[in-house]
This record gives structure tokens, C-alpha cells and sequence, in this order.
């Protein structure tokens, strides 16, 4: 009887890894793997903080002495056209049409957040990645939208303004870190919201 309950727990373990794995979005762990290779910064992926109207969700914050890279990371296919300011961007296959939320805006309020945390400014630099799979055909932004590969240089050869000392930058991952929510109950409500303002 104790091997059958010991047998029936490790099952429900292993259905409960597999689904939590399933959840990781391939191009985010892709973009991970590369900022975490990158020397002299510290990286944090995943973060919710909380914002004026709920909760931000931001996908990478690299943090270095050039200052805060704020990473949106799409995982999309297809060709990817957009501009700075327009409410949503246009993705195409074969053809057809779908549109996906700005995400330069969706960086620029995952910004404002993190402004309203670190009392600082001018030190956040955002970037949109792309997945490789796709190809960004008419993309006419000031903010850098790149794709993963160009990833790794873009950062290395970025040219800022700031020199953050290990302190600051230590003293501001902490913050950001203290500040993450990990609660899934909150996560699922962030969602949720998300959905209703992009839909």
C-alpha cells in the first residue's frame, strides 16, 4: 500500500514538472541563455512588479554599468511589420494577417513601473527582440527592435552615457529582485487583465 501512494506521488510530481516546463516560452529562454553569458551584468528574467494599474510583467532586465536593459522578447514567425507609435503591429503568414499588441508601448509602461521602484532616470534602455523565425520587414522605430542574433553585439557595442558602479548596480538588482511577485494567483490575475486591455 506504501509503494502504491510512493508510486502515485512521484507521478503527480512528474505531470506537475512537465507542465511547469511546458509554460516556458522558447524564445524568452533563448534570449535568456544569451544575456546570461554576457560578462560584467546582472540579469533577471521573469519579473512582476507591481505597477499604477496592476502589475508588470517584464521579460529580461539586464543591469550593467551602461544602465537597465529592458528586454520584451518576442516569439513570433512570419514577417513582423510595425512604427513606434501605432496601438498594434501586424504579423504575416502565408498571407494572413494577425495583429499583436505594440510592444514598444508595452515596454515603455514596463519602464514607467520600474521607474516609479528605482528612483532614477535615464538609465533604462529598452529593446524589443524578435525571435529568429521571423523576419522584420517594415520596422520604422527609434526604439531598437532586433532579432535574437543581433542580441549579444547590440548590447556589447551599445554606446550610454551612464557608468553605474558595482553598488548602484548590485543595490538596484536587489530592489528589483525584493520587488518580484511570485504568488501564481497573482500571476494568473495579470493575465487576465492583460488579455482584457490588448483584446
Amino acid at each position: 500500500m506504501n509503494i502504491l501512494l510512493i508510486l502515485l506521488i512521484l507521478i503527480i510530481i512528474l505531470i506537475s514538472i512537465n507542465r511547469k516546463r511546458k509554460k516556458i516560452n522558447p524564445g524568452e529562454k533563448e534570449v535568456k541563455d544569451i544575456l546570461s553569458r554576457i560578462k560584467g551584468y546582472k540579469l533577471l528574467n521573469d519579473i512582476m512588479i507591481k505597477s499604477n494599474n496592476g502589475t508588470s510583467q517584464i521579460d529580461h532586465i539586464l543591469i550593467g554599468k551602461k544602465g537597465i536593459f529592458v528586454i520584451e522578447t518576442k516569439d513570433y514567425s512570419g514577417m513582423i511589420y510595425g512604427d513606434e507609435y501605432s496601438r498594434e503591429w501586424t504579423q504575416v503568414i502565408n498571407s494572413k494577417k494577425n495583429k499583436f499588441y505594440n510592444p514598444i508601448r508595452q515596454n515603455y509602461g514596463h519602464i514607467k513601473t520600474l521607474e516609479k521602484h528605482i528612483d532614477r532616470k535615464n538609465i533604462f534602455i529598452s529593446i524589443i527582440v524578435f525571435t529568429n523565425k521571423s523576419t522584420l520587414k517594415k520596422i520604422e522605430t527609434d526604439t531598437p527592435v532586433i532579432q535574437v542574433k543581433k542580441l549579444k553585439r547590440f548590447i556589447r557595442k551599445y554606446k550610454s552615457n551612464n557608468m553605474l558602479t558595482k553598488e548602484e548596480i548590485d543595490n538596484m538588482y536587489n530592489l528589483i529582485k525584493k520587488n518580484n511577485i511570485n504568488s501564481n494567483r497573482e500571476r494568473k490575475k495579470h493575465v487576465k487583465r492583460i488579455s482584457r486591455i490588448i483584446s
